[in-house]
């Protein structure tokens, strides 16, 4: 008779359980302060090593998130997110066949590619305007760009096996010939994702938590997460400061509080449960 006594229990706590070998992720979140993004529900944080994380890390379901002016818009990511377009004056050779991820920009003397292909390697490459002069100007594996007040910065690093370094680079614009990279700052973490706060400041998302970079050089810690298994894919900062990151399965919000963050969870409105199947992680809308 203990074990009836033991769910009943259970229940009356809120708490969450799951039968032992049972992959199905069972959950109450907790009632939400602020509204969750429409067609999405709050979901409980989840606790490292989680049958939660350990699904989600094997979801095929990537999400990007995005402003319409104030309008947070979340959408699957598509292969097309990886590679950015190449300027037509660039040739389809060499960086453009370079298998990875593509990120390009417009430089005031032309255009700056950059490629992360993780273990395999990376680079960044200049193009002059009219792609006729090009040079090779690292090897890193590049996570983005930003433009700054100090000029344009690269985003650099990789987190593979038992690997996780990161830093930032400072484009060096001299002449062609002596155009180079130097190093601005250590992240001691791969970057993932990021957004620009102001042309004097950066909000980054390492493997290991959300910093502040600023133009010379500082890093500020800001809160301390790991979504390194969830791959993020996209960042958002409205006006009052609110940041919301796409990654694999989930959507989190990260409102400011102080000198931190409030930090919130939410899936889709139709996969608050979900189990392991078949490698992926799949939704159980009519679980009961």
């Amino acid at each position: 008779m203990r074990m009836p006594l033991l769910i009943i229990l259970l229940f009356a706590l809120g708490g969450s359980w799951a039968r032992p070998g049972d992959s199905r992720v069972q959950t109450k979140a907790p009632a939400p302060d602020s509204p969750a993004p429409r067609g999405w529900v709050l979901f409980p944080k989840p606790s490292k090593d989680s049958a939660a994380l350990r699904c989600a890390n094997y979801s095929t379901r990537e999400w990007r998130v995005s402003l319409s002016g104030e309008q947070l818009q979340i959408r699957l990511a598509e292969d097309r997110d990886l590679q950015d377009d190449l300027p037509a004056v660039i040739p389809l050779k060499n960086v453009a066949s370079s298998p990875g991820d593509r990120h390009v920009i417009s430089v005031s003397d032309g255009w700056l590619v950059g490629v992360d292909a993780g273990e395999f390697g990376g680079g960044i490459w200049w193009f002059s305007t009219d792609g006729l002069r090009n040079k090779k100007l690292s090897n890193e594996n590049v996570h983005g760009f930003v433009n700054t007040s100090q000029g344009t910065l690269a985003l650099v690093g990789l987190a593979h096996l038992g690997f996780d370094f990161g830093k930032v680079l400072r484009i060096v614009n001299e002449d062609p010939v002596n155009k180079r990279t130097e190093i601005l700052t250590d992240l001691d973490s791969a970057p993932a994702t990021f957004v620009a706060e102001s042309p004097d400041s950066t909000i980054i998302l390492t493997s290991m938590g959300l910093v502040r970079l600023k133009t010379s050089g500082s890093v500020e810690q800001l809160l301390k997460t790991n979504y390194e298994s969830l791959f993020p894919t996209s960042m958002t900062l409205s006006s009052s400061g609110v940041i919301h990151v796409g990654m694999r399965h989930f959507v989190t919000r990260l409102t400011p509080t102080g000198n931190t963050y409030r930090e919130q969870w939410f899936v889709p409105a139709n996969c608050a449960r979900f189990a392991m199947r078949n490698h992926d992680c799949v939704c159980n809308p009519g679980h009961r």
